[in-house]
């Protein structure tokens, strides 16, 4: 299972200069950094950390070593990252791990990580100042004039933040260094290493979203399913869902109509057919076979919103 856990780097880690050797270690064990920073800590936040062990002798030597100079933080994700961090720190006896290469002593001993999901949560919002939990992520999907961006913008009033599925495919592309039209580039990378992609924005979007302290969140537009079903894989489908927005094409060019103030239905035709013409090639249609929820858009403003205020319902 998909786990977030946290590897902090006590002042003496940090002091060795041990920082990039732990950060090339975390990445060997196959975790994604998504976060990370070199900051002091208060008395306060150091007592927080390690409040389960004031009852030992030590405790306020190691609150005040804990204080006394910077930390550095990584939040890393990946399958049963608690424990992996939990190897990779190390036993103090018998001696393994970091702990076996570079520690010092009880409190000197280079790293300090959570044994639990709660714990890594816990101590996210000790050293981010907020905490993270990915709660709800709703893929939107459909065809031209269906409703996606009216659905978003509804749910985005409501504190499910609209994102976008293209600005994280251009941080990822502007990343890679590449320089060249953006729609060429994705529609290269789509097909000669579709994995890759679809794994990259999956770290694109935590880290981001991390940085940003987002829980709940909608991203438009989703022109195939298999981006969402790998988010669904990594972050699980209790987190993920895939929407579908119906509506029959004939309603929709109607609405075309009203929108761009054509004077008739073949002008309107004209516009929103190669569209879906596109949209069909992309996959568009298949999302529908994968949607976990449907929304019918045939009806009125009003009916649109009580779908959205379903999906509100569920990040409560």
């Amino acid at each position: 299972m998909f786990e977030v856990s946290v590897l902090l780097v006590k002042p003496d880690g940090v002091e060795k200069g041990l920082i990039n050797q732990i950060r090339e270690i975390i990445l060997s064990h196959r975790l994604i950094i998504l976060h990370e920073r070199t900051r002091l800590l208060t008395g306060g936040e150091a007592y927080l950390v390690y409040k389960e062990f004031s009852a030992r002798d030590y405790f306020s030597e190691l609150i005040t070593f804990m204080s006394s100079s910077p930390v550095h933080y990584f939040v890393v994700g990946g399958e049963g990252a608690i424990q992996v961090v939990r190897k990779i720190i190390g036993k103090r006896e018998p001696a393994s791990g970091i702990r076996a290469r570079w520690a010092d002593s009880i409190i000197r001993n280079v790293a300090h990580g959570p044994h639990t999901i709660d714990e890594a949560n816990e101590l996210i919002h000790i050293l981010t100042k907020r905490e993270y939990l990915m709660k709800k992520v709703f893929f939107i999907g459909g065809m031209s004039e269906s409703g996606k961006s009216t659905l978003g913008k509804y749910l985005d009033a409501h504190g499910i933040a609209r994102l976008k599925i293209v600005f994280f495919l251009q941080r990822i592309k502007e990343r890679e260094g590449d320089t060249g039209d953006f729609y060429e580039w994705n529609d290269r990378v789509s097909k000669e290493k579709a994995e890759w992609v679809r794994e990259e924005f999956f770290k694109e979007f935590l880290s981001w979203t991390l940085e940003q302290g987002i829980e709940h969140c909608c991203l438009e537009s989703l022109y195939e399913p298999n981006l969402a079903l790998h988010m669904q894989e990594r972050l699980g489908n209790d987190v993920v869902h895939i929407v579908y927005v119906d509506i029959p094409q004939d309603v929709r060019i109607k609405r075309q109509m009203i929108r761009r103030n054509l004077a008739t239905e073949e002008e309107a035709r004209e516009i929103l057919v190669p569209r879906d013409e596109n949209k069909s090639r992309w996959g568009v249609p298949t999302i529908l076979d994968h949607a976990d929820i449907v929304v019918d858009n045939s009806g009125s403003l009003e009916d649109l919103e009580k779908e959205g205020d379903k999906l509100i319902a569920m990040c409560k």
